[in-house]
């Protein structure tokens, strides 16, 4: 499709011309033709032309003049000079220069006119605009059909593999990948980023091309073209088109910019599909936690318009964004980028998951399937998958914490209010307890579980007793490393041993330790009730303690 310097040599005015540098560069495409009428031409060319002169206008020129001549038409990458043979002014230094920046040079018989050689060029380039635009219309015609019908996104990426004779994909913008026609093209390794190209005649889109290595067709190496695809609020998607069977032509870079904008507005559309559906969830999830029920069959028939499933356990999971010192909000509230990579992030690891937002929460309905007396299996997994969603968060964004309330696992959802709020609770403990980027299990939160509903610290405060307030007030430089011997000491069910491994010294150190402690306090480590007491009273002191850090 593309018209080439070596395809001009072929034409019947060019029979007798002679290439006299740059054999090795007759691949040169051709997107115009003009004669030289001054040595200051490179201003008023657009690029890619072939040039027809005598070389009269640069025949005062010097070595250093020409060289910079070929620079600057090099710069606007002509593809060919062709010259009449009749001039004496081919030197040395012009073939030298023409050589270096890869433009060939055709030395023409005198005796054909450049008329002779323009028209032709001219007549090709016209041809093949005609075609182009032909082939545009159809393939934009196909397209367009395709987003009309509303065949989607798995669609277009097939119809695009079957214009272009090369498998696609679609990758999200963390490069996972949605969608590909062939699974060798989901898995490869970056060998090298090769070129950048903000807009090219053959796609109007930017892009970029690179060579990479596919692992499952036994490490062989490859050219790629990835296209970005702008969707709502700033965020990309990865158009991945593999060189595998054959490079991309014209023709094909013109389907992959049509299908770049189908691909484009399809993701528009699912998005405004998706606000609405959002809107449903959240009024359900909010119907469901509020208590609220009206109707449990109404609630299990908008459960099954959205492919909801309530049969089973479920524990509620709060994800709550934090916003940090450095964050700027945005109209009041949270910047759109962030609750949009927070959502991605859950979406990821809970891709069929009952999940609602609200204002700076996320709230999940996590499905349970093995249930556990001791609340261990069902919730490690929660946590576990709460830390990789963490993790994947902050490799997105520095300027939020994510932190993570989980509630008791429920069988009926009439029991869900139950769990929201148990995980509300441990949402609240957990900052104060653990920090903002804590995942806090109500069940783990002990006898803070009792206290949390006791807002007035003073009251908190009598429950701490007067054997442990003795040593909270104790006053000597040593008071700190008497208090962590004890926490410690009791950590390990009064245990001298191990209270010395723990803190990394002597066993007499601890003892020694200890003795201090009942010199000062007057407290019976014998006394189950006073120790019980005790441990008590140095919870309500680290709650109290946070409380008062915040």
């Amino acid at each position: 499709m593309e018209f080439k310097v070596k395809d001009l040599l072929t034409m019947e005015p060019m029979k007798n011309a002679e290439v006299l540098v740059g054999q090795n560069y007759i691949q040169n495409v051709i997107e115009g033709v003009t004669v030289m009428e001054g040595p200051d031409i490179a201003k008023w060319i657009k690029g890619g032309e072939v040039i027809l002169t005598s070389l009269y206008s640069i025949r005062n020129f010097t070595e250093k003049e020409l060289k910079e001549f070929i620079a600057k038409l090099a710069e606007k990458r002509v593809s060919a000079l062709i010259i009449k043979k009749f001039s004496s002014r081919i030197t040395n230094q012009l073939l030298t220069a023409s050589e270096k920046y890869r433009m060939p040079i055709i030395l023409l018989p005198q005796e054909v006119p450049f008329v002779d050689v323009m028209y032709p060029i001219m007549g090709e380039l016209f041809n093949n605009q005609v075609v182009k635009l032909q082939y545009y219309k159809e393939i934009h015609d196909r397209f367009t059909a395709l987003s009309l019908a509303g065949k989607g996104i798995e669609q277009i990426i097939y119809t695009l593999e079957e214009l272009i004779g090369n498998p696609v994909a679609l990758f999200d913008r963390n490069f996972s990948c949605i969608i590909s026609t062939s699974p060798e093209l989901e898995k490869f390794e970056m060998v090298e980023k090769v070129h950048f190209y903000e807009q090219t005649s053959g796609i109007k889109y930017p892009h970029y091309r690179q060579i990479v290595k596919y692992p499952e067709l036994e490490n062989s190496k490859g050219h790629q073209i990835v296209v970005p695809i702008e969707t709502m609020n700033h965020n990309k998607m990865y158009l991945f088109i593999g060189e595998i069977n054959q490079s991309l032509g014209e023709l094909d870079l013109i389907a992959v910019e049509n299908a770049a904008t189908s691909l484009s507005l399809e993701l528009v559309k699912q998005f405004a599909v998706a606000e609405v559906e959002k809107k449903y969830k959240n009024d359900l999830i909010e119907e469901l936690i509020s208590g609220k029920i009206q109707s449990i069959d109404a609630i299990y028939e908008k459960a099954n318009v959205i492919g909801w499933d309530f049969t089973g356990a479920f524990a509620a999971v709060i994800f709550h964004i934090n916003r940090l010192d450095s964050m700027v909000k945005q109209n009041g509230g949270y910047s759109d980028r962030s609750l949009f990579l927070v959502n991605e992030a859950i979406h990821h690891y809970l891709p069929n998951g009952i999940i609602s937002t609200k204002s700076n929460q996320f709230i999940v309905l996590w499905k349970v399937e093995n249930k556990s007396k001791k609340d261990t299996l069902w919730l490690n997994e929660i946590k576990q998958t709460s830390k990789k969603i963490q993790t994947l968060i902050k490799k997105q964004v520095n300027d939020i914490d994510v932190q993570i309330g989980i509630g008791h696992a429920v069988s009926d959802i009439l029991d869900i209010p139950k769990s929201y709020r148990e995980a509300h609770d441990a949402l609240e403990l957990g900052r104060t307890l653990n920090g903002l980027e804590s995942i806090t299990a109500f069940s783990e939160l002990g006898i803070f579980r009792l206290l949390r509903h006791i807002e007035d610290s003073s009251t908190l405060n009598q429950f701490i007793p007067d054997s442990l307030r003795e040593l909270l007030e104790y006053q000597q430089a040593n008071h700190l490393d008497l208090l962590v011997t004890l926490i410690t000491f009791l950590e390990c069910n009064q245990n001298a041993t191990q209270t010395a491994k723990l803190l990394f010294v002597h066993y007499k150190t601890v003892v020694y330790r200890l003795e201090r402690i009942k010199e000062i306090t007057g407290m019976d480590f014998d006394d189950s009730e006073e120790m019980l007491s005790v441990r008590v009273g140095l919870k309500i002191y680290e709650l109290i303690q946070r409380e008062n850090a915040e």
